[in-house]
């Protein structure tokens, strides 16, 4: 027994000295031998952030309070805690829970104790209402979309513009999409792979996150208007009389002409449901992923329809000219469609809808940029003040505060207070 309280009385120190030597070495690598332990203190059961979210300006401040309990539920009177933000090129924070708004975007404040951490989100904007975006292109364009983190975008038109954004808009590059052509939709299935379409049956890919972008050969020199993915694998493309349809990723495309007229438009709500939409009022369905299609009959209207939207099996919305917008209603056998006008003079180009009630359709009304929105599933329709004179041909909004309209002369116009 003297042997083993010797041994001890020996090893413990020994073991001491061997963990703070492994700590030095570990600290020596990249932090010039500075080691920071986490928090410590009395171990924590909870920790609560408030605000739970808020929103501020570009150059604004938000002081956080943390309370702390114990795993007893005791208040922890000045409890040591860590915090940090998860996008610091959005909003910044310091050690005493002050935040700063430094770009538009989303960032998550945590603050960490022993044992415990709570989550708060700060939604970052530059200014209330719609904007003007500098594009750096005086190219008519077509086509936007946009990751959903509101930071990563794209936008393409005519004479093969295609322009991308890291930071919501704020500044816009010009890419090189290798063709003449002009570009009217884009959409990416994965921060790295995105799709672009065009006249005279263009296909464009990028594998880099819109870098760089390649030419896809498929089965169409069709005027392509529409370009439309669920998931990574199974797609969707549509023109001029014909419909593309891939399910591996776009490695094949597999080419059908449900219709002699031109689809504007198709959108599906899952990867079998879907409707497309275009000249001449026609509106196609289906059912089987695009396999086959079937023409809505009678006709919603004579007028061509420029876009279109499924958010379910019984929620989907259509615009085009002459201020076109349907949408569609349960019935005990189907669906049923209900057409109304919001003006002969307004002609709708685009559709975005973030919820089954709020949503936003986009065009020109004979004098300036038009931009209308819902917030009862299209029941009815006020107009935004647009910022623009140009006609804008497509809108996308990441949730119901961001979203980007593009149009004619290059313009760009953006909201991340929902066009308030």
């Amino acid at each position: 027994m003297r042997f083993d309280r010797k041994l001890a009385s020996v090893t413990r120190p020994l073991a001491a000295f061997l963990l703070l030597a492994a700590l030095t070495l570990v600290t020596g690598c990249g932090t010039s031998g500075n080691w920071t332990p986490g928090p410590t203190g009395p171990l924590l059961g909870y920790v609560t952030l408030t605000p739970t979210t808020d929103t501020l300006q570009i150059g604004g401040t938000r002081a956080f309070v943390a309370a702390a309990l114990d795993t007893d539920s005791v208040t922890v009177a000045s409890p040591m805690l860590e915090w940090s933000s998860s996008n610091t090129a959005v909003a910044t924070v310091s050690s005493s829970g002050l935040v700063t708004a430094i770009a538009e975007g989303v960032a998550k404040i945590v603050a960490a104790g022993n044992g415990a951490a709570d989550t708060a989100t700060v939604f970052v904007y530059a200014q209330s209402g719609w904007y003007v975006q500098t594009s750096n292109t005086a190219n008519s364009l077509r086509g936007v979309y946009f990751l959903s983190d509101g930071r990563k975008g794209f936008a393409v038109g005519n004479a093969g513009t295609l322009l991308a954004t890291t930071n919501a808009g704020a500044t816009w590059a010009v890419r090189t999409s290798g063709t003449s052509a002009a570009l009217n939709s884009v959409w990416f299935t994965h921060p790295d792979t995105g799709w672009a379409v065009g006249a005279t049956g263009v296909v464009l890919k990028s594998v880099n996150g819109g870098t760089t972008w390649s030419r896809v050969t498929v089965s169409a020199s069709e005027n392509l208007t529409c370009v439309r993915f669920v998931g990574t694998r199974t797609g969707w493309i549509a023109g001029a009389g014909v419909i593309l349809r891939t399910t591996n990723g776009g490695t094949t495309w597999t080419r059908s002409s449900p219709t002699a007229l031109q689809l504007n438009g198709l959108s599906f709500s899952d990867a079998s449901n879907g409707w497309a939409a275009g000249n001449n009022g026609i509106v196609l369905g289906t059912h089987d992923g695009g396999v086959s299609w079937y023409v809505v009959q009678p006709s919603l209207t004579s007028q061509a329809l420029e876009a279109v939207v499924r958010r379910s099996n019984t929620q989907a919305w259509v615009a085009g000219a002459q201020g076109t917008l349907a949408s569609t209603s349960a019935t005990v056998d189907s669906l049923a469609w209900n057409v109304t006008s919001t003006g002969a003079l307004h002609q709708l180009r685009g559709l975005s809808f973030v919820s089954g009630t709020t949503g936003w359709a986009v065009g020109y009304n004979g004098t300036a940029a038009l931009i209308l929105n819902t917030l009862d599933g299209g029941t009815n329709w006020t107009p935004q003040t647009s910022a623009a004179t140009e006609a804008l041909n497509d809108v996308f909004f990441v949730d119901a505060q961001r979203g980007w309209a593009v149009g004619d002369g290059g313009r760009i116009v953006h909201t991340a207070r929902g066009g308030q």
